[in-house]
């Protein structure tokens, strides 16, 4: 075989230099490219937006308004429980022309609040007046009574002797048929029956529940828990003289209704007089939790209703 001869070095050098050569070339036409392009504009700078302050817009309508919440039904616990019945007296005797004697003693004392004998506005039983814009009937399951609840009609005056035992305390015992007990510490009455009825029967037991009121635990966002009561009634029956003291009341005085539901405390706020048919102090008052207590006055005329009314506590 034939022998390669081996490459000259100059040669390979020579080879090194003009690649070497080439890419100064290349590099130096690069560069010059670069310095004939026109330089980029600068981006000009965003301006951020001004911000308007917020305003409130008028919607144009007026904000809803949470209607009169309407009285529940009243519960029905089952049939009532007949009061055990009263020994049948002999009829009623009418009233012998008393002996001349003086008028009742009062019983008012200083400080106690005085029952308003005119109240103006207040006794007129249509639309709502500037003093009482708030009033709400109730809603009650049958017509309005055309007047007050109670009257006295001709029944005999008390004696010295029974308006001295109204000055000591007077208890009661509920009777099967009662639904609250009514106490007024100040003037000594202690479980006074309330018995939801308006008939005659049950005045003669106690006080009764107006029909269509209120009661303590109605979920009504008012309340006028209201009852009525005899300022005579007739010798011996458990309602006889129950509200003789009922103007004595002061302001801040407690009264107290308990039952099998709870206990509920009011404190007197207010006392006046109206005509028998001045229906509207049975109704509602906005934003209140009331207890109306009523009665006949004046003794012996009984023409008024005098009304005391207390707030819950």
């Amino acid at each position: 075989m034939r022998r390669a001869a081996p490459r000259d070095p100059l040669l390979r050098f020579g080879a090194a230099a003009l690649a070497f050569a080439v890419l100064l070339a290349a590099a130096v036409a690069a560069y010059a490219l670069l310095r004939e392009r026109p330089a980029e504009a600068p981006v000009p700078a965003v301006k951020a937006a001004e911000s308007e302050p917020l305003v409130r817009s008028d919607p144009g309508v007026d904000p809803q308004k949470e209607p009169t919440v309407a009285a529940p039904e009243p519960e029905k616990p089952g049939p009532e429980p007949t009061p055990p019945p009263k020994p049948d007296p002999e009829p009623k005797p009418h009233p012998q022309p008393a002996p001349e004697r003086a008028a009742p003693r009062s019983a008012e004392q200083p400080g106690r609040l005085q029952p308003t004998p005119d109240p103006g506005p207040r006794l007129e039983a249509a639309g709502p007046t500037p003093e009482r814009p708030e009033s709400q009937p109730e809603p009650e399951p049958g017509p309005q009574p055309a007047t007050l609840p109670v009257s006295e009609g001709d029944w005999p005056l008390p004696t010295d002797e029974q308006i001295e035992e109204t000055r000591e305390p007077r208890r009661y015992d509920l009777p099967r048929g009662a639904m609250l007990g009514l106490t007024v510490p100040s003037i000594g009455l202690y479980d006074v029956p309330v018995l939801r009825s308006n008939t005659q029967r049950a005045l003669d037991n106690g006080v009764v529940h107006a029909r269509g009121t209120s009661m303590p635990w109605s979920e009504t966002s008012e309340k006028n828990v209201y009852l009525a009561g005899h300022r005579l009634g007739w010798p011996g029956t458990g309602s006889h003289l129950v509200f003789y003291r009922l103007n004595e009341l002061g302001e801040g005085d407690e009264v107290v209704l308990k039952g099998r539901s709870g206990r509920y405390a009011y404190r007197v706020t207010e006392a006046f007089v109206v005509g028998p048919e001045d229906t509207w102090v049975m109704g509602r008052v906005v934003g209140k939790d009331i207890l109306t207590l009523q009665t006949c006055t004046p003794i012996p005329g009984f023409q008024k209703r005098l009304i005391v009314r207390a707030e819950r506590v």
